[in-house]
């Protein structure tokens, strides 16, 4: 990543460089130079994300691969979600802002996918998800998609979140036709791979036990239950220093995101 940036008494703005091998791209991004916490952040890193996948996609467009993703088809939406632990508390306040009776409509949904969870046996595995092997973590997330439990969010197979909804989500498009995505382990489903897992990187702001395969994140269905058991955020850090740390992070190897979604 290589960037020039102004700087003014509140803000500093950036022109960002940064790629994957032949794959480029630049953008500018304004941010406070005051201390801000990582949540600030989710805008600037939705929006790097867009501007990432924009550019992949346009790329497969000119070589005949188009996004087959499109409202009303919400198969995805069933898979096990990754997020990250400042999205997972980021949902969790947003339900908790919701006017009612929506906030008690949408808590109600996820309590009643942890009692379904909690009837197959997956709860609790799901809970110490980062004691899971390789193949724990394919057969769980085929077991999890078995149960064709839709997310929280989820109504008239669209998203009712889209806006806010998590990076993983805006992550995971396929150039194949969408019949494919409803069955498990189709091979005939073509998922893009980008250069760079942005949700991946906020993952990383979390803790790394020295013994953890992967990266820390928390099922999007027990978001709500994780940010109760963990309410205790990042620290507020001068923007700069959290925009160098997030690409730091986004450039970081040693230690894989999960690969399933």
């Amino acid at each position: 990543m290589n960037n020039e940036h102004q700087e003014t008494k509140s803000t500093v703005t950036a022109k960002i460089e940064f790629g994957a091998g032949e794959w480029r791209f630049q953008t500018k991004v304004t941010i406070p130079t005051e201390p801000i916490r990582l949540r600030q952040m989710l805008p600037l890193v939705r929006s790097l994300s867009e501007t990432m996948i924009g550019a992949v996609t346009q790329d497969l467009a000119q070589q005949g691969h188009h996004v087959s993703c499109k409202k009303g088809c919400g198969a995805c939406c069933r898979q096990m979600v990754p997020v990250s632990g400042v999205e997972a508390r980021y949902l969790a306040d947003m339900v908790d802002a919701l006017p009612e009776p929506r906030r008690t409509e949408i808590r109600a949904r996820f309590a009643a996918a942890l009692e379904r969870l909690a009837e197959s046996g997956l709860l609790e595995k799901m809970r110490h998800n980062q004691q899971w092997t390789d193949d724990d973590y394919q057969a769980l997330g085929a077991d999890y998609f078995r149960l064709a439990m839709p997310c929280p969010f989820l109504e008239e197979e669209s998203c009712s979140i889209h806006p806010e909804r998590p990076v993983s989500c805006r992550e995971f498009l396929v150039t194949s036709p969408a019949e494919h995505c409803a069955k498990v382990r189709d091979e005939n489903v073509q998922p893009i791979r980008f250069p760079f897992k942005m949700w991946w990187a906020l993952a990383r702001f979390d803790p790394l036990p020295a013994d953890v395969r992967y990266v820390p994140w928390v099922p999007l269905i027990l978001a709500l239950e994780w940010a109760k058991n963990h309410p205790d955020e990042e620290a507020a850090r001068p923007g700069p220093e959290l925009v160098s740390q997030l690409f730091e992070k986004l450039a970081g190897k040693e230690v894989p995101p999960p690969t399933a979604f």
